[in-house]
């Protein structure tokens, strides 16, 4: 008898592992639709079409009210299907063949052919992208959905020879205003600007990344106009609060002797893990407090630019009690205190805007990186519209006389590469504002004004690929500078040292 329950359980043990070794992993995290935060936990979904499984979204598909939303374009386009949105109707429609189905952002009501039928899930605008639910639009416009649910997987049949190729609305960044391709020049955007603002703050970052890099070649040219450079010397090395300095005296004393302030930058690595061992415990938040303050001392910085990134969603009560912490120490010293944060999304209700800027000194909004590094679509880092967007609400959470705005003295190079399935696949690479002009101009590239996002465009295509870059110029910034004086913020802030021509600082000067 006991040979036969030994038996059962080995055989529970071995199935209790099959399932765990082959769980779908857990998506936790917040989503932000119906004018609301909502925590949302639950295995991932996969969706196959025709047999092939998607792996890039640009944003996952969920499970609400027990039914499937997916981000129309990421999914529906895959089955060769045309997908337009229609802002003004908030209406998503989508067009197989000859059926044509219509759908509104929280109705329960669709349309096809112009015949309405009801939906069990509506619609939403989740994290700013459009979600619609799958199996309803998939069968409206004839694909057939079944569910798997050993694999989590959404499984999407239709006839290949019925497939039409996507047709895609250009975004409006895809569509430049075309003037004459002439080469940006210092001359031509250099204006002066009767609107200057005394006293502004032009912070220039200074990307360090070893000790050796103090003293690397142009590490001690000037810069026109600057009056504070952070060097990103310090950072949170491990879960113990311990801080590596890569720190310069000799640095120091070249900065002062031109009328620079520093401010030494202190990041966290960007490792969220370690963030949040750190600052959930008291005992180590005062010991990386304390460190930094001696190092400020011996160092004899001005201040001190927290910049920390990839903190985790719920650890935000940590994160403002470590400014508040590190803030009082270091004010006690007469050292500014500034911190480098997101632009205000739901995503981003961590960092704690409005609260952190009433502590601080200054605020610095990192306005770029629009289109990241691994963005799943070309496009602009900062383009116009996105950074005035960024910026009327920050100025709405933070005071004037705080708020510092950053600007990107860099682009990307966006290669995108379209398989024999028609799906395209996006890279990129950063360039300084001079090599990418100069990539643009030997590859023979069209380069135009495009108006929408205040920078010059330009593609080409070689080896069958296409390349696509948004310029960032003498131009660009001076449309960006002026959406800073349109807020009348304190200053700028600009990464990074040595990827900008010389010339944009006789720019920015006009307005700071």
């Amino acid at each position: 008898m006991k040979k036969i329950i030994f038996f059962i359980i080995l055989v529970l043990a071995a199935a209790f592992s099959f399932v765990c070794t082959f769980a779908a992993p857990m998506i936790n995290t917040r989503l932000y639709y119906d004018g609301a935060l909502h925590n949302y936990s639950a295995e991932e979904v996969k969706i196959s079409i025709n047999g092939e499984t998607l792996t890039q979204y640009t944003m996952f598909p969920i499970i609400l009210n027990s039914r499937i939303l997916v981000p129309a374009r990421d999914v529906f386009e895959k089955m060769g299907c045309e997908v337009l949105w229609n802002e003004a109707q908030r209406q998503v429609s989508v067009k197989k063949g000859s059926d044509v189905v219509l759908i509104n952002i929280d109705s329960d009501t669709a349309y096809k052919n112009n015949s309405s039928f009801k939906i069990d899930s509506a619609a939403k605008i989740i994290n700013e992208r459009t979600m619609i639910p799958l199996r309803a639009v998939s069968e409206a416009v004839g694909c057939e959905v079944e569910w798997n649910n050993s694999s989590r997987t959404a499984v999407i049949t239709y006839n290949n020879s019925e497939a039409e190729q996507p047709i895609v609305q250009p975004s409006a960044s895809e569509q430049p205003t075309v003037q004459p391709a002439v080469q940006p020049s210092s001359q031509e955007q250099t204006t002066d600007s009767s609107d200057k603002k005394e006293g502004g703050i032009k912070i220039l970052w200074d990307q360090i990344t070893n000790l050796d890099a103090n003293n690397a070649e142009g590490k001690r040219n000037t810069v026109n106009g600057l009056n504070v450079i952070s060097p990103t010397w310090f950072s949170i090395k491990n879960s113990e609060g311990d801080i590596n300095d890569i720190a310069s005296a000799e640095y120091v004393q070249w900065a002062h002797s031109n009328g620079y302030q520093v401010w030494g930058l202190v990041s966290n690595s960007f490792d969220s893990e370690l963030t949040h061992n750190v600052l959930s415990d008291q005992n180590k938040r005062l010991k990386v407090i304390n460190q930094l303050s001696e190092l400020a001392d011996k160092y004899d910085l001005d201040g001190i630019n927290v910049d920390f990134e990839s903190v985790n969603i719920n650890d935000g009560d940590y994160y403002l009690a470590f400014i508040k912490e590190i803030t009082q120490a270091l004010k006690a010293k007469n050292l500014i205190v500034s911190v480098d944060t997101f632009i205000i999304k739901p995503w981003n209700v961590q960092y704690k805007v409005k609260e952190v800027s009433q502590i601080v000194d200054y605020v610095i909004v990192m306005t770029y990186d629009e289109h990241w590094s691994t963005s799943p679509e070309a496009g602009s880092v900062a383009s116009a519209g996105w950074v005035d967007a960024a910026m009327k609400d920050m100025a709405e959470a933070v005071d004037k006389n705080k708020l510092i705005m950053g600007m990107p003295f860099y682009t990307r190079l966006w290669a995108e590469t379209t398989t024999d399935e028609g799906e395209v696949k996006v890279s990129s690479k950063s360039y300084t504002m001079e090599d990418g002009y100069e990539n643009l101009v030997n590859n023979n590239a069209d380069i135009v004004w495009d108006q929408d996002s205040g920078q010059y465009y330009g593609e080409y295509t070689k080896d069958g690929i296409r390349y696509r870059m948004w310029l960032e110029d003498e131009r660009s910034i001076e449309e960006k500078l002026k959406i800073s004086r349109k807020y009348d913020v304190k200053g700028v802030a600009c990464w990074k040292r040595g990827f900008e021509k010389s010339s944009v600082w006789d720019v920015i000067n006009n307005y700071y």
